[in-house]
């Protein structure tokens, strides 16, 4: 028995063990770091706050005066004007124009995500690239504007910092350790470094090529950055007088509290913490101390909080939502303009995750005494207790549903409609807790008006948490739970603090609803890690053949044929009226084609299949895909590599008459005077000639030392072959050379599938093949016919070409010795077809060559 446990109990550890190897130790690093540094500042906090109460910080911040929350507010306006009036700068700066309603919403909802998201510049450069990018603005402008911005804030932050220690010294002096004088000399000379760089500016914009090729430097005209500065200033006043609102008299004045609030908000943005939340409230609590008392100041960075990074996290997640109506789609008759509203998940996935961790908190400390003695009154004692525990529990749900939300998912949109509404509820019978009531009634007007947004029918929990994912979660308990320990800091903890219920026990209340929220939260990331990690390659049913063919026969791509070599995995939509082919080769799942079947359906398609490989730890690819359907792609965040082209020739207007088609008669009339005669074999009648094809395949295998191709290349085999027509050519009636053709019921487009000759055929012979094949179809009544793809074809040199283009094109140019890339150009090129791109999607940039090296493996025949 115990040998049964001990190796069941091995089998989870190795399981545990091959799922932290896929979650990567790289990827695992940044959140580690975010860990231990939330780690440390806990414990800062623990040391700072033992001459702080939680109920005096509590009052506190209920006694704030209503005047003092508009002050904050106009405040925070002010600031988010200013922060409006940089981006135009910056616009101006890479010479790009948007127009004004885009500009609002593009600045104010990039700062705001940035301030909650963390990484400002570059969270706030991606929700520049998405709303600019509607008014054709490229990434690398906005990049250009990011780091524009970005420095320009830097040096506001120096101004007012050396400002306010030349103005009083006093307070930087006690903050820093410094003696005054030392502390004006270094003040003196930054405020000369920025006065010289803006005087060291020319009158127009510079940019400043360096060694390396993707690095340039802009530097900038003197009136732009000198309005970026003065601008800069403005944000920063308005930000650091929102939190001065709300503070209590000191002896401070506002330009000295400035100067601090810059310095604390530098080292916050330093640190790279959302909003540089405890690294900054480490500051000014360590710099104020002596001046505010430190539940005053609590508060007052509370409610600094709520205002000013909160509210317009709400506002632009509203604005985003608004765009769903006709009144602001109307005001932006953008081409592509349909991005901005696809903005609108990734925020409601931000303010669900702070919604959550709202009721954890909520949870973790004490209701007032005057609303509970209310309830008292009003509800059961059983519905107090279980309503604390599992408003606990359920903002725990909300933080792993999130992500659901980011993923735009049907079924976490209904999730967190039922979490939220549930919440709302338990809110009021928990402890009358209005004000969260109202962010929970916000939240749930938000994700009603966004519906349409959330789309994607795939399974909630299809694909695993990502390392970050589950750390966040668990940054958020612990913080809990600090503020749990700290508002009960005189509460003596016994075991029969566990059992005890009462309407005055809340303690215990928040005790039980910490447990049951880190129960909870701890199962659902250990199944998560304990997951399958790996997934292996399959061969189809006969049930899914047959399926496949019907759904290949409906459609008009000719290509999918290929299905039917039966060499690939199927994956089908929910409605099983569409599937992608697909094979697997280490962590690559590389799906050939794009889904065949309805589009409607390809969507759902893609994105499943790239939850698919991502739940097992690999990496998605899709292998020569059309240029039509590369947005559904890249919405699903895959990165485009360009393949080569695909020769189709159209046969409405082949013929064999002028002077270019030259050649193709000439060849045409040689293969005939060598006793050349075609012959078109039914698919019905294949299975009799299959001797014959096989010679002629097995001779050409044979003079080329080659074997079998399978996945992206058509292979001979009986079942294969069985399923299409066959073009035999006789020479003196000796069979040489033969062609597959792949086609469906819709008669519009042929694809040519095995192409084979004897060594001894007329040299002429697959010219004169590839001719004839092309009248008989055109006589059929066909529109197309696909002579298969040319090998990074078309891929030219270019000075902004990324990394993957400048390889395509080396592979181009001297991948000769190892294939014939530009043989096998020629030879197609000869029919004058209509050269059409063929793409590479996959995750992520730097995997693409493993990729390309895995398809390689693929098509030579192997599989795992």
């Amino acid at each position: 028995m115990l040998g049964r446990i001990g190796d069941r109990s091995l089998k989870t550890m190795v399981a545990f063990g091959a799922r932290l190897r896929h979650i990567g130790i790289k990827r695992l690093l940044a959140p580690a770091v975010a860990l231990a540094i939330c780690i440390l500042l806990l414990f800062a906090l623990q040391e700072m706050s033992q001459s702080i109460n939680y109920h005096s910080v509590s009052r506190q911040l209920f006694s704030i005066a209503p005047h003092k929350w508009a002050v904050a507010l106009a405040a925070t306006a002010l600031s988010f004007v200013a922060l409006v009036a940089r981006d135009e700068i910056g616009l101006r700066h890479v010479q790009a124009k948007v127009p004004r309603a885009l500009l609002w919403i593009g600045a104010t909802a990039a700062s705001a995500l940035g301030n909650i998201a963390g990484f400002g510049a570059l969270t706030g450069g991606a929700v520049r690239c998405r709303v600019y990018g509607a008014a054709g603005v490229t990434p690398a402008q906005v990049g250009r504007l990011t780091v524009f911005t970005s420095v320009s804030l830097v040096m506001a932050l120096l101004a007012i910092g050396a400002l306010g220690a030349l103005w009083d010294t006093n307070l930087l002096a006690t903050m820093t350790h410094l003696s005054p004088g030392p502390l004006r000399l270094g003040s003196a000379l930054v405020l000369v470094a920025l006065a010289a760089a803006v005087a060291c500016c020319g009158a127009r914009t510079k940019r400043i090529e360096t060694p390396w090729r993707a690095i340039a430097i802009d530097i900038p005209a003197r009136a732009d950055l000198a309005a970026q500065i003065i601008f800069g200033i403005v944000d920063v006043v308005g930000a650091g007088a929102a939190l001065w609102a709300f503070l209590p008299s000191t002896h401070a004045d506002f330009i000295s509290f400035l100067a601090v609030y810059s310095v604390s908000l530098l080292l916050g943005i330093l640190g790279h913490t959302p909003g540089g939340v405890g690294i900054f409230e480490s500051v000014m609590v360590f710099a104020l101390r002596g001046d505010v008392t430190p539940p005053a100041l609590v508060a007052a960075l509370l409610a600094y909080r709520a205002v000013y990074f909160g509210l317009p996290l709400v506002l632009s997640a509203g604005v985003l939502a608004g765009y769903e109506g006709r009144a602001l789609r109307a005001r932006l008759p953008l081409r592509r303009v349909a991005r901005i509203g696809r903005l609108a998940p990734l925020f409601l996935c931000l303010i669900t995750f702070v919604t959550g961790s709202m009721l954890i908190m909520s949870s973790a400390t004490p209701a007032l005494a005057h609303r509970l003695a209310v309830l008292r009154q009003l509800v059961p004692l059983w519905a107090l207790e279980s309503s604390q525990l599992v408003s606990g529990v359920l903002g725990v749900l909300l933080l792993f549903v999130a992500r659901g939300l980011l993923r735009r998912l049907d079924a976490a949109w209904w999730v967190a409609v039922a979490l939220t509404a549930a919440s709302l509820v338990l809110s009021v019978i928990k402890g009358l807790a209005f004000v969260e009531a109202g962010i929970l009634a916000t939240l749930l007007v938000l994700l009603v008006s966004t519906r349409r947004n959330f789309n994607r029918r795939t399974a909630l929990f299809s694909e695993p948490f990502t390392g970050g994912w589950l750390i966040s979660v668990a940054i958020v308990l612990m913080c809990a739970l600090w503020v749990m320990f700290f508002a009960y800091r005189n509460v003596p903890y016994r075991n029969d603090l566990w059992w005890q219920f009462a309407f005055d026990e809340r303690a215990s209340r928040s005790l039980r609803a910490m447990l049951a929220s880190g129960l909870v939260a701890t199962a659902f990331s250990l199944w998560q890690l304990l997951r399958p990690a790996a997934g292996r390659f399959v061969c189809p049913s006969s049930q899914d053949l047959t399926d496949a063919v019907q759904i290949i026969r409906a459609q008009e791509r000719s290509d999918a044929g290929l299905a039917m070599m039966g060499d690939k995995s199927f994956l089908f939509s929910d409605s099983r009226q569409a599937f992608l082919m697909y094979a697997k080769h280490g962590r690559t799942w590389a799906a050939l084609h794009d889904p065949v079947g309805p589009r409607c359906e390809w969507e759902q398609l893609i994105r499943k299949f790239v939850m698919l490989a991502h739940q097992h730890g690999g990496r998605a690819a899709f292998y020569q895909v059309r240029a039509d359907s590369l947005p559904l792609y890249l919405d699903s965040g895959l990165t485009l590599m360009k393949l080569g082209e695909e020769a189709r020739l159209a046969l409405d207007g082949f013929d064999l008459n002028g002077p270019k088609r030259a050649a193709l008669r000439y060849s045409l009339r040689r293969a005939e005077r060598d006793g050349c005669t075609i012959e078109v074999i039914d698919a019905a009648a294949v299975p009799a000639h299959l001797d014959i094809l096989r010679g002629i395949s097995d001779s050409w295998l044979k003079s080329r030392s080659a074997r079998e191709k399978s996945f992206s290349v058509a292979a001979f085999s009986k079942a294969y072959l069985a399923a299409q027509s066959v073009m035999l050519v006789r020479q003196n009636g000796e069979p040489v050379a033969f062609t597959t053709f792949m086609t469906t019921d819709l008669n519009v487009e042929a694809t040519v599938g095995v192409m084979r000759h004897v060594a001894d055929a007329s040299p002429y012979v697959m010219d004169y093949l590839f001719v004839q094949l092309a009248l008989f179809l055109k006589s059929g009544g066909y529109r197309s016919l696909s002579l298969g793809v040319a090998p990074f074809s078309g891929v030219q040199p270019m000075p902004l070409s990324s990394p993957l283009h400048r390889l395509a094109t080396m592979v181009w140019r001297f991948g000769g010795r190892f294939y014939n890339f530009q043989g096998l150009r020629a030879f197609k090129g000869k029919f004058q077809p209509r050269w059409e791109p063929r793409y590479l999607a996959v995750s992520g940039w730097a995997s693409a060559l493993v990729t390309l090296v895995d398809l390689s493996i693929l098509a030579g025949g192997r599989r795992s």
